[in-house]
């Protein structure tokens, strides 16, 4: 899966799949994506779900080398099979600082490896039946530093969905401001002509004192044209993939995930 010198190109994955992205940083990315994987991985128990975080900011230390937790909940949510690779396959591309990507790489004068990104997920399109791959941040998130003298736009995690070419699954908040960024969202993938597989609203409470939050599921369509895929209810703030609650996956069954996945070429 060559690229193109100079180009954000990846070799496009022939295993079909979703790219998981959000209106914004901490909108529940990872936790919609290791439902899906779980409900993957349920669904067909023969199959082998990969998973893909290609890029990762405020990862721990260890004696192995940087660590990202995202990393190792999609990796358990999917029962991702070690013969295939290691964490490094799930995770290519790490930073320690909690800051976005372009940030860190920038501060360490360099550019995003994008070599290891392709590698990484033609290892996976080899080896799986489905791939899962989840952003960094929003739509318009700068993943790699800027170009030398500037004359070249700086990538983002946009640039990324267009190269791995997936439908889109948009991770989204149910209450008040949703459906602005969740718009403008829309309209930046529709811009760049990618596919909208539909929209997953986390933190969702049918009995919350936020009057919006009824009526904005109904909304996110008329203003996006892409269906609600599911509502997942909220829940505790720390989130462990190894005890998924039965409310989360009866949320996310809501949508046959394995149905809309598709290949990228």
């Amino acid at each position: 899966m060559p690229l193109r010198e100079g180009e954000i190109e990846l070799g496009k994955p022939a295993t079909p799949g979703l790219f998981v992205a959000g209106t914004d940083t901490e909108v529940g990315k990872t936790v919609v994506a290791c439902l899906i994987a779980d409900q993957l991985r349920r669904h067909d128990p023969f199959a082998s779900v990969g998973v893909f975080k290609p890029v990762a900011s405020g990862c721990r230390s260890t004696r192995e080398g940087l660590v990202s937790e995202d990393a190792e909940q999609l990796a358990h949510a999917a029962d991702f099979d070690p013969a295939i690779g290691d964490l490094s396959v799930v995770n290519p591309v790490r930073f320690k600082a909690p800051i976005s990507p372009a940030m860190a790489l920038e501060r360490e004068r360099r550019r995003l490896d994008w070599r290891a990104i392709d590698h990484a997920l033609s290892r996976l399109d080899g080896a799986c039946d489905r791939i899962v791959v989840e952003g960094v941040g929003g739509a318009l998130a700068p993943i790699d530093a800027p170009p030398e003298g500037r004359k070249k736009p700086i990538a983002t995690t946009l640039d990324l969905m267009v190269a791995v070419g997936y439908p889109v699954v948009v991770v989204c908040r149910a209450g008040l401001g949703t459906l602005n960024h969740t718009a403008l969202t829309c309209e930046a993938l529709k811009s760049r002509r990618v596919r909208i597989a539909g929209l997953v609203v986390n933190g969702y409470d049918h009995e919350s004192r936020d009057e919006s939050m009824q009526d904005n599921l109904r909304w996110l369509t008329m203003l996006t044209g892409a269906s609600v895929l599911a509502a997942i209810p909220r829940g505790e703030r720390v989130w462990d993939v190894r005890a998924i609650h039965p409310d989360l996956r009866a949320a996310i069954d809501a949508t046959d995930f394995g149905r809309i996945c598709k290949g990228a070429r």
